[in-house]
């Protein structure tokens, strides 16, 4: 369990700083949703005073991240977020109660820089993920469609 990040509370939004470390997916009654996952995770409502609240957390890779454009491993992002309770675990099979971070806004890079655009188009930017681990993937039998590989490859040619 993430108790830091329980003891911050979910009475208030608050800012957070962590560094990009790669994109994913999860798969969510049979479709498959982009994921991305922060580590060095920060609490910086006070920024003389930051305070590391876990080691990793995945998100749900929404419109604000998207916008940042491709990501760099180590890219600094900057967030506002509000603790969110949830039941860890499959329904069949043992549940435990953790805590992460919901509802992102405020997104942005500490660098200020731009950064190419992702597609907007679900698909495309599941064969985006897929090809960048397409490696881990492979050897870890995950799913790698060839049909959102190729929406991907298409979206880079329409450039």
């Amino acid at each position: 369990m993430r108790k830091k990040v329980q003891q911050i509370g979910n009475q208030q939004r608050h800012r957070f700083r962590a560094k990009f470390c790669r994109l994913g997916y999860k798969v969510s009654y049979g479709h498959f949703k982009p994921t991305l996952l922060l580590t060095e995770v920060e609490l910086i409502d006070d920024m003389e005073k930051p305070q590391v609240v876990t080691s990793h957390l995945w998100f749900n890779y929404t419109t604000g991240f998207q916008r940042l454009g491709q990501l760099q491993p180590g890219d600094v992002i900057l967030f506002n977020a509000r603790v969110h309770q949830y039941r860890k675990g499959y329904f069949t099979a043992k549940q435990e109660v953790d805590y992460n971070l919901s509802h992102p806004s405020k997104v942005g890079l500490a660098s200020g820089q731009k950064r190419p655009l992702v597609p907007e188009d679900n698909v495309a930017l599941i064969g985006m993920i897929m090809m960048q681990n397409k490696d881990y993937y492979l050897a870890n039998d995950r799913p790698y469609e060839p049909f959102y590989v190729s929406r991907y490859q298409d979206w880079l040619q329409k450039g």
